[in-house]
């Protein structure tokens, strides 16, 4: 026999294990949840020259937290469930606080903030049957989708979520979910594909929001990743004016500076980078297709307003645009609220503000002052006709080309337990 066919069984017996380089420079651009999700796992892997690059002047991107009166507010995701392992865990590691969340009763009024009576006894019933019967026999037909991110998806789940819950029959619990999907920022369910919605709503979520396992951070979210970042090299204010990608090394030019990695991760807006990398004629195609949403928030004292959280489905559609969907009454001794709408990008704070303003004195109550407003580029996403064709399994095939590697909100879920498990896993399996 030759020495060949020896050389192949030999392979074949005993595959070759990937070296990873663990001193090789990595760059990674955005200083948010995932950016230092992905840094925590290269540091536990003995990766010590790693860089984290953040155009602002704080670490947290979408977890933004403010003092108002010596009180924590959040203008960004504030929330953690029990089965988010990978903020408990750093919770735990940087001895960052957390502690459960406390809802009251939330209400629900019409555009014109007159109150609106909630589900009767039948209508719950059928909700309760919808859940426990047919979604949870979803979940179970579509149980591929637990895995992270969105290869391989199954036809069915490409349609919008609205046709999705009319064919299974779940359009009551559809009602419900849509608190959650167009109150939280996540679009309307007539135009997103029915993945996402099985994503974000999977089981163990449902269950840790039944079983009142879901936790706030008492010193405001912000402050878990601030901590974080403490334990990495990070530049604030990083004023990048352009990344180059050669063969065998990526080169970050800022105004101060010019630094050389021989890897690099992205987990800023991918649909943003074409303003300092090069974009190849494919990522340009793909990066192009990426969907987002207005999503704002604004934090505002208000009197005589109910001490309670509500929402607005009157404006659960795309028609009332720049309304208030949901807002957040968070300390029983203050009269801050947090209000949120979806807006459609062309309309101007000064319209929205007015909006708010116009809904507030509906219901009786009066803005005394505006402390923040900010603007979410929020939920990266694609649509039915790019998730069928396959837009997930051709970006995971651009992996790793010209040295550079796609983290972010886009691929898994915009939420912080879907985006750090995500970039976890990732990093675990490719470097």
């Amino acid at each position: 026999m030759c020495l060949s066919y020896f050389k192949e069984k030999l392979a074949a017996s005993y595959p070759l294990t990937v070296i990873k380089n663990i001193n090789q420079r990595v760059a990674i651009i955005g200083a948010g949840a995932t950016g230092l999700a992905a840094a925590e796992v290269l540091q536990q892997k003995g990766y010590e020259h790693v860089k984290l690059f953040e155009r602002n002047s704080h670490a947290g991107g979408k977890c933004r937290s403010i003092v108002i009166e010596e009180k924590i507010y959040e203008l960004g995701a504030g929330v953690i469930t029990k089965n988010n392992t990978v903020p408990f865990s750093l919770a735990e590691k940087y001895q960052v606080p957390i502690k459960k969340a406390v809802y009251g009763e939330n209400i629900f009024v019409d555009e014109n903030g007159q109150f609106q009576s909630k589900w009767t006894c039948r209508e719950k019933l059928d909700i309760y049957w919808q859940l426990f019967v047919r979604y949870r026999a979803i979940l179970k037909k579509y149980q591929a989708i637990e895995r992270p991110g969105f290869l391989n998806i199954d036809p069915d789940l490409t349609v919008p979520f609205s046709q999705f819950a009319s064919k299974n029959k779940i359009t009551d619990l559809a009602d419900v979910f849509n608190l959650y999907l167009t109150g939280f920022g996540y679009c309307y369910s007539n135009h997103i594909p029915a993945a996402y919605v099985l994503k974000y709503l999977d089981w163990p979520t449902i269950r840790c929001f039944m079983k009142n396992q879901a936790y706030v951070f008492p010193d405001g979210i912000q402050n878990l990743w601030v901590r974080v970042a403490q334990d990495h090299t990070v530049q604030y204010g990083a004023d990048i004016k352009h990344i180059a990608r050669n063969t065998d090394v990526i080169t970050i030019e800022r105004e101060s500076a010019l630094e050389e990695f021989d890897s690099l991760i992205l987990t800023t807006p991918l649909d943003e980078v074409e303003n300092f990398i090069d974009l190849t004629d494919t990522e340009r195609t793909f990066f192009n297709k990426i969907e987002t949403l207005d999503y704002k928030t604004i934090l505002c004292t208000v009197k005589n307003l109910p001490k309670k959280s509500g929402f607005i489905p009157d404006n659960f559609c795309a028609e009332r645009s720049g309304h208030p969907v949901f807002w957040y009454y968070r300390h029983a001794d203050s009269n801050v609220y947090s209000f949120y709408m979806l807006a459609a990008m062309m309309l101007n704070q000064e319209v929205v503000i007015e909006n708010l303003n116009k809904f507030v004195v509906k219901m009786g109550g009066e803005i005394e002052f505006v402390h923040q407003a900010v603007d979410w580029k929020y939920f990266p996403h694609v649509g039915t006709r790019d998730l069928r064709e396959g837009f997930y399994e051709q970006l995971a095939n651009m992996q790793g080309q010209k040295n550079t590697y796609y983290l972010g909100e886009l691929l898994n879920f915009s939420c912080i337990g879907a985006t750090t498990d995500y970039a976890q896993k990732f990093i675990a399996k490719h470097f």
